[in-house]
């Protein structure tokens, strides 16, 4: 079930809101000032991921080159799993 975080747009409190996805609609009603005006906040997200067997890194790797004059490429290569 996910977990969703909505911000009062009366009184500024955020809250988490624990919901079925069968559920649709939801009605919120923020818990301190009892305001019905919620609005949905884009939720930060943090994972960890172990190492790679395959590749020995443990953390991003940035790459950058020259790809016509006066511009660069950046490549960021991610550990994990490669095609």
């Amino acid at each position: 079930m996910p977990i969703y975080e909505f911000r009062c747009t009366r009184c500024g409190h955020i809250q988490e809101i624990l919901t079925t996805g069968s559920q649709g609609q939801v009605s919120v009603v923020c818990e301190q000032c009892r305001g019905e005006e919620m609005e949905r906040v884009l939720s930060r997200v943090s994972y960890v991921m172990g190492r790679s067997a395959s590749s020995g890194a443990d953390s991003p790797r940035v790459t950058t080159k020259s790809c016509s004059p006066g511009n660069s490429c950046t490549t960021l290569e991610l550990p994990g799993h490669s095609r």
